[in-house]
């Protein structure tokens, strides 16, 4: 029975240990967002017209990078403000 419970507690330790906080794994999305989000500025938004043209499947492809990153960001922002509720 006691080596059971060592081996438990031993896990319980490893797996907290192991998670990031909400806040955390936020932080990390938001850092990525904001590298994909900074190339997209400049390959899609900023650039000239001529260049933009030529880009449009560049920025298609940023794009679909982007989206669902953006949307985890949301749905954990969602459950962190759920659970400060």
């Amino acid at each position: 029975m006691r080596p059971a419970i060592v081996i438990v507690i031993a896990l319980a330790t490893l797996t907290i240990s192991g998670c990031k906080s909400k806040q955390d794994q936020l932080t990390a999305l938001n850092a990525q967002f904001d590298t994909l989000n900074a190339q997209y500025q400049k390959d899609c938004i900023l650039a000239p017209v001529e260049e933009m043209k030529r880009n449009d499947a560049k920025c298609k492809t940023e794009r679909e990078k982007m989206n669902p990153l953006g949307k985890k960001i949301l749905d954990l922002q969602a459950d962190i403000a759920a659970s400060k509720r």
